[in-house]
């Protein structure tokens, strides 16, 4: 992968291949990748530093790759969404990266404190979910250690509190069945009610996702 590294004056400097790029790596780089690509092998020493997107499915070798059926992009001569597409979320995330980079209240300030990359990612994804309050029911594995889960971390990394307490504070109960007894509680205290993949594609997207689209089958609960 190759890197071009500019300044604040605009100036290249740096250009070359990876990341070792001396104590300025791990202060300013992203690494853009497809969440197909995981941190156990690959990018496991820099993965603060990482943007993981949705797949690009454009040409239709990559949708045959993943064992899709359907028409790619290019054969049906067009592209994704201009507005919430992967692309365009992901660009929307370096602009705002890019904003605070670049901020003129910020110029002249000590750069390992400012411009900490994997900080300013951290502060821009702890807004998605900021102000939720999320208890999970019967979604991890029996014995698994909750708070080691990979939705209980991406919540939390999304700005959520998540809990093993259910109370009035819950604003939102994650499950997979309407029928169990939390996912009942919500309803009936009008609480949201969401399946896991809310909170997986509030990850992907950067942006709290409508509750709505992620309802829990009510089917489940026969």
């Amino acid at each position: 992968m190759c890197h071009l590294i500019w300044n604040k004056r605009n100036s290249i400097i740096f250009r070359g291949e990876g990341l070792e790029v001396s104590a300025l790596k791990k202060y300013l780089i992203k690494v853009i990748k497809d969440k197909v690509l995981t941190f156990s092998n690959a990018w496991t020493k820099h993965k603060d530093n990482l943007i993981l997107m949705e797949i690009y499915h454009y040409f239709a070798s990559s949708c045959q790759q993943f064992g899709f059926s359907c028409r790619s992009l290019s054969e049906m001569e067009t592209d994704e969404s201009e507005g919430d597409g992967a692309l365009a979320t992901v660009i929307g995330v370096l602009k705002r990266v890019h904003t605070i980079f670049f901020h003129d209240e910020l110029a002249g300030g000590d750069i390992r404190q400012i411009f900490f990359l994997p900080m300013v990612l951290k502060m821009i994804r702890k807004e998605v979910l900021e102000g939720c309050k999320i208890i999970f029911s019967r979604v991890f594995p029996t014995h698994f250690p909750t708070r080691q889960h990979q939705l209980w971390k991406m919540a939390e990394q999304l700005g959520a509190t998540c809990t093993v307490d259910l109370d009035d504070s819950v604003t939102h109960v994650v499950a997979t069945n309407a029928g169990i007894e939390k996912s009942r509680w919500a309803v009936k205290e009008k609480k949201l009610l969401v399946h896991p993949r809310w909170i997986e594609a509030s990850y992907y997207f950067w942006k709290r996702q409508p509750e709505e689209s992620f309802s829990v089958d009510q089917k489940a609960s026969s």
